[in-house]
Formats: structure tokens, C-alpha cells, sequence
């Protein structure tokens, strides 16, 4: 099995952009975890301690803009660039948030002349904590929370902005699911769950018949495409409840030795967090993961008889499985 990844490979994970004309700075979505809901107030000093206000911003809804998801906030503060910033979405592939303005999709944080310190760990040497610099502005993330600190420019005066009330979720309002943390596998972004606000709304319970699963494998030049979707077959509101930031799961196991050769979710971390999501009435949930045919410990799987499990990791827990026969 894989040995725990040391302290430089976390941070290379991190800090590493990957090919392209523009290049966002890598982080685990969870440094910034937009949901809806979700509010973040700041105190905004000068150098020497004086305050001079407060700033604030929150998620305000997830909607689709030409066909593509977004978050959509009251406004995002912490930008350099002229226009305001009202859509992001994470980008689990290239690994790093983007930002709508107009008709223009980018980074929300360019790599370009930015630089980073880690400045916290845990024991496994996952990042905990760094700052990120740009040219006019550095920014303290923190897992889990968000942007804690600000370091910027206001009309030409420097100013420190700190967080003072941390985000909370409103009792009404169910968040939209964690995206899993980086990840040696290529995963795509599907859009996260819509989620109902109305209470009065007519709630499903899970059945034999409802959710209905369904998962495909496709071959590709680099290996296998494997896609799962939930459909609510019901003209009632489906809740889930989940005990961690996992929403999904895809397993492959071999179906002569009987075990395990690949799981998507080896090596991630989830944040351990109870939480409820739901399927709007005959709505669906689509999650699309990318396999390179390599087994848990990165060793390319030969050809023979397997089997793919896709997995809804919920309680109860839902799976739907399929043969799968590698050439």
C-alpha cells in the first residue's frame, strides 16, 4: 500500500500550476468553501490598529450561467481586478477556483507573479494554513474556514482586513456538497446538487426504487471515464444525510481474486461534517471521474474481469455496480 506522502509532496500539490495560457494557483477547495448560505465578516484596520470598518461577503445562491454552475456571491472583496466578482466555481480538475466576469472565465487567483508559505500542517504534512502573495495583496487561507486575513490596498492606504465572524449556514437553508480535496486522479467538476430552500416542500424517503442508480465506464486514450447519475424518480424532495465532506465514490475490484484494485477516494481527505442534501423532484446528480488504469498503489492494472462500483456515500449507503472487462 501507499506509504503517507511526505511534507513536500503536499506542497507541491499546492503550489504547482499545471499547463495552460493562464494558470490559477492550485489549492484544495476546501480552503475557500463556498456554500450557499455561507457569510464571511471582516474588520478592516490600518497599519497601526485603527478601525476603519467592515466588509463582508456571502453565497447568495448556485445557478447555472451558459450552461455552467456557479456560486453566486453578494460580492468577492478580495480581487485586483476592476470589475466586480459575483461568480465562482471550482475547477476539480485544473485544481483551482474560477472566477465569471462578463463574458471572461479565469482564475480567481492568478499564478503568475504570486508566491506561497504553508504555514501550518497537520501530522500527515496535508497544508493547513498558508498565505498566498500577489503583487498588491496577500491573503491567509485556512481549511475548512476560508480567508482569514486580507492584506491589501484602499485608495492607495494599506489596510489589514481580519475575519471576526466565522462562516455559519442558516438552519433553513441545506449547503451544497464539499468538492473532495486534490487528488493524484483527474477528477471533473459536475455541478453540485441544487438544493431546496422551501421547508413546506413535500419530502421522498429513500426506497428500492428511488433514488434510481445508473453508472457507465467509457474507454479513453488514457484509460477509463466513469460517470454515475442519481435520478429522484419522485415529485417530492429526496433528502440525503452524509457524515463527511464524501458525496461519492467509485470502487473497481477485481472479480476473480475477489479485491479491491482501485477507489477513487484512497489518499483523499473529507472534513467530518454532518450534513443533509437534497434532490429537487425528478431531478438528477451527475459525478464524472477520469480512471488512468492504475490500482491504489499506482501500478497499471492488467487486462481481465472487473467489476465497478459506484457509490453514493450517504447513510444508508447507495452502489450501483457493473462488469467491467479490460482489454
Amino acid at each position: 500500500m501507499k506509504s503517507p506522502r511526505p511534507l513536500w509532496f503536499a506542497l507541491l500539490l499546492l503550489l504547482v500550476p499545471l499547463p495552460g495560457l493562464s494558470q490559477g494557483v492550485r489549492m484544495s477547495a476546501d480552503f475557500l468553501p463556498l456554500e450557499v448560505g455561507k457569510q464571511w465578516t471582516y474588520d478592516v484596520t490600518n497599519e497601526a490598529g485603527n478601525k476603519l470598518g467592515q466588509i463582508s461577503f456571502a453565497v447568495e445562491d448556485y445557478t447555472i450561467v451558459a450552461g455552467t454552475s456557479f456560486y453566486l456571491l453578494s460580492e468577492f472583496p478580495f480581487s485586483v481586478e476592476r470589475e466586480p466578482i459575483r461568480f465562482i466555481r471550482y475547477d476539480r480538475g485544473e485544481r483551482y477556483f474560477i472566477r465569471k466576469a462578463g463574458n471572461d472565465e479565469g482564475p480567481l487567483f492568478l499564478y503568475d507573479s504570486s508566491t506561497t508559505e504553508v504555514i501550518d500542517s497537520d501530522s500527515a504534512g496535508s497544508p493547513q494554513k498558508f498565505v498566498l502573495r500577489m503583487d498588491d495583496m496577500s491573503l491567509t487561507f485556512e481549511r475548512g474556514v476560508g480567508i482569514v486575513e486580507a492584506r491589501m490596498k484602499r485608495s492607495g492606504t494599506p489596510v489589514i482586513a481580519k475575519l471576526v465572524a466565522s462562516p455559519a449556514e442558516p438552519a433553513s437553508r441545506p449547503s451544497a456538497p464539499k468538492a473532495a480535496p486534490p487528488t493524484d486522479k483527474t477528477s471533473v467538476l459536475i455541478p453540485a446538487p441544487v438544493t431546496s430552500t422551501r421547508r413546506e416542500a413535500p419530502v421522498a424517503s429513500v426506497s428500492e426504487k428511488n433514488p434510481h442508480l445508473e453508472v457507465s465506464a467509457t474507454a479513453t486514450p488514457d484509460g477509463y471515464r466513469f460517470v454515475m447519475v442519481i435520478t429522484n424518480t419522485s415529485d417530492k424532495l429526496l433528502p440525503l444525510r452524509f457524515t463527511s465532506g464524501q458525496t461519492y465514490d467509485f470502487v473497481i475490484r477485481d472479480t476473480l481474486a475477489d479485491k479491491e484494485v482501485w477507489r477513487w477516494s484512497n489518499g483523499n481527505f473529507f472534513a467530518q461534517v454532518v450534513r443533509n442534501e437534497s434532490i429537487r423532484p425528478e431531478s438528477k446528480w451527475q459525478f464524472d471521474v477520469a480512471w488512468n488504469r492504475k490500482d491504489n498503489d499506482d501500478k497499471p492494472v492488467p487486462a481481465g474481469a472487473y467489476r465497478l462500483t459506484a457509490i453514493v456515500t450517504s447513510s444508508p449507503l447507495l452502489q450501483v455496480s457493473i462488469p467491467l472487462n479490460i482489454p
